[in-house]
């Protein structure tokens, strides 16, 4: 049984409870199985129709909701599909696709609507991999690169340079195959394709950095000694009380955490103990692990008191920083203060004095700020990267050989390598084993 042969059916909405739920079907019994769980007949293909939604047997009406039926190909995954959309009780929806099942459809595997899609051709491997991030998203940055990924940027150039690549080896092989009709091709250009290619693959490489990081997000760290007003910061940049803030020292003892969009960019914002000489063994753990979640941040937070001033530790500390992605902050500015050190930000959680300069502080340490993603193609996926790290190494080799070797059929075996490597990132040219691992990590219902 091929991969598209089967109905499949599952729940798309979240679960629990909502104003709808959705229950999608696709595969060719779709059409059989939206006319026997509803009134409806005649299925006008691509149209939202009202409806009453059945049991199976016919026996008991379940709600009154719509009835979406797209007509392959013109679908998401290419086949027909039916999406029945009920009242968004978690019970009911389940219900409804229990009656799919017991009409003939099997329930979806993780990924397999949009595995359908790939397999269709309306995907390609990279476009495939955007959904995903769709579904993910945490922030605007993280948005926008997912979708301008599901328009194709990555895959577009790709493509590109590897259908330049397959023209090249074509005219290899035939003047190979057919020597004294057609003549080699110059080596000067597989040459240039080579160094083009190169300064391409180069680029997207070098850009990934900000790519997986705007993907994944960014792990935020707020240290400092106590009350030097890590807790009170932390829960101005929620814009809700998370942390308990008191004026006895030491009241956080073991790392906080919580979820912020923070110029666009999702983080995770760390709040830790406060550092300093612990008074019992509990603080002393809780301070073990704030310096743990300082060296695994990809930025710190330094508080510094503006009441207080500048400690010997914390000099220490600040010494101790130098090299990595930090940012010294004086808190409490809104109050009288002598403090000041270089290239310190004066801020007040209290006030919020300077919060919206923060945010963009912490996107130009990160490298994010000003991002344009209209304008570079920034890849978010390591499988992606490992891709385009295999092509650097094919390239360079191959263009080594091409300006050594005395002749030119040695160079269609690393031109070939190299075609079949960028296929493989898009998917022309992948495996079985790469296709399930890839949907395998994706939602069931989509």
């Amino acid at each position: 049984m091929s991969p598209g042969s089967a109905t499949i059916a599952a729940i798309a909405t979240p679960p629990g409870t909502g104003g709808i739920a959705i229950v999608r079907v696709s595969g060719p019994d779709a059409p059989a199985i939206a006319r026997r769980l509803t009134d409806r007949r005649n299925l006008a293909p691509n149209t939202i129709h009202r409806c009453a939604l059945y049991s199976a047997d016919r026996t008991q009406k379940l709600d009154d909701g719509l009835l979406a039926f797209f007509q392959a190909p013109h679908s998401y995954t290419g086949e027909d599909v039916a999406e029945f959309n009920c009242h968004g009780s978690d019970w009911l929806a389940r219900k409804i696709l229990e009656q799919c099942l017991l009409s003939g459809a099997r329930l979806s595997a993780p990924g397999e609507f949009t595995r359908r899609a790939f397999l269709a051709g309306k995907l390609d491997l990279t476009q495939a991999e955007a959904v995903a991030e769709l579904i993910s998203a945490g922030g605007e940055l993280s948005l926008a690169l997912a979708l301008r990924h599901l328009e194709g940027d990555v895959s577009a150039g790709i493509k590109n340079l590897r259908a330049e690549f397959l023209a090249a080896l074509a005219g290899l092989e035939a003047a190979l195959d057919y020597p004294e009709e057609i003549d080699a091709p110059a080596p000067a250009g597989i040459i240039n394709l080579l160094q083009a290619a190169q300064r391409q693959v180069a680029q997207l490489l070098a850009d990934s950095s900000r790519g997986l990081l705007i993907k994944s997000g960014a792990n935020i760290v707020l240290a400092g000694k106590p009350n030097s007003g890590k807790s009170s910061l932390f829960n101005a940049l929620l814009k809700y009380d998370r942390a308990i803030v008191t004026e006895i020292p030491g009241t956080t003892r073991d790392a906080l955490e919580a979820e912020v969009s923070l110029g666009g960019l999702r983080v995770n914002l760390i709040d830790t103990a406060g550092l300093r000489e612990a008074a019992d063994q509990i603080e002393r753990l809780g301070i073990e692990r704030s310096r743990a979640h300082m060296q695994s941040a990809e930025l710190v937070l330094f508080l510094l008191d503006a009441e207080t001033g500048l400690t010997p530790a914390e000099r220490q500390i600040l010494a101790d920083l130098e090299g990595t992605r930090h940012l010294v902050l004086i808190n409490k500015c809104d109050l009288p203060h002598s403090l000041d050190y270089p290239g310190a930000l004066p801020v007040s959680a209290r006030t919020g004095a300077n919060l919206d300069l923060l945010e963009q502080k912490i996107l130009e340490s990160l490298n994010l700020r000003n991002i344009d993603l209209s304008k570079k193609v920034y890849i978010s996926s390591l499988r992606q990267k490992d891709r385009l790290i295999r092509a650097a190494e094919l390239i360079a080799r191959t263009l080594e050989s091409s300006q050594t070797v005395a002749y030119l059929d040695l160079l269609a075996a690393p031109l070939k390598a190299i075609v079949v490597t960028l296929g493989e990132l898009t998917g022309e040219e992948t495996s079985a084993e790469i296709i399930e691992e890839i949907f395998a990590n994706f939602c069931v219902g989509k």
